[in-house]
């Protein structure tokens, strides 16, 4: 029974460490990390902001697998959700700029003057969407 349970938690834990790289692979084959460190003038940490991302994504792969508890209070789990809000907001930002969505989005519905009040309230709309999501589910 015990081989059984450790060959379980091997391929496991290996199908997740492999999800949790390629989601790293494609993001940095995209060229996102280097678009956000463009964007916030951090070029010469760049090496920084991809470990941290690849140890977050380890660190979260590994709490999800072995179902581990942190207890950090309504206060920590508000930043938590901040943070994490934030990097996905970044994220698609810079998958949306990497992809030139907005340009081609702004010449085929020939928008030139609406285009920061759409993306103003897209975010809007996403964020509140992501608090009744919080406050009521």
């Amino acid at each position: 029974m015990w081989i059984r349970t450790s060959l379980y938690m091997l391929f496991c834990g290996c199908a997740g460490g492999a999800i949790a790289a390629g989601y790293v692979a494609f993001i940095t084959l995209l060229g996102v990390f280097e678009r956000l460190s463009e964007k916030y003038k951090a070029v010469k940490h760049y090496r920084g902001i991809e470990n941290c991302i690849i140890i977050g994504v380890t660190l979260g792969n590994i709490i999800w697998l072995l179902d581990i508890s942190i207890p950090l209070g309504l206060l920590g789990l508000f930043i938590f959700s901040l943070m994490g809000g934030i990097f996905t907001g970044c994220l698609a930002g810079a998958l949306a700029e990497t992809l030139k969505v907005f340009p081609i989005l702004s010449r085929r519905f020939k928008l030139r003057k609406g285009l920061p009040y759409i993306l103003i309230a897209a975010s809007l709309g996403k964020a509140l969407g992501s608090a009744l999501q919080l406050i009521y589910f």
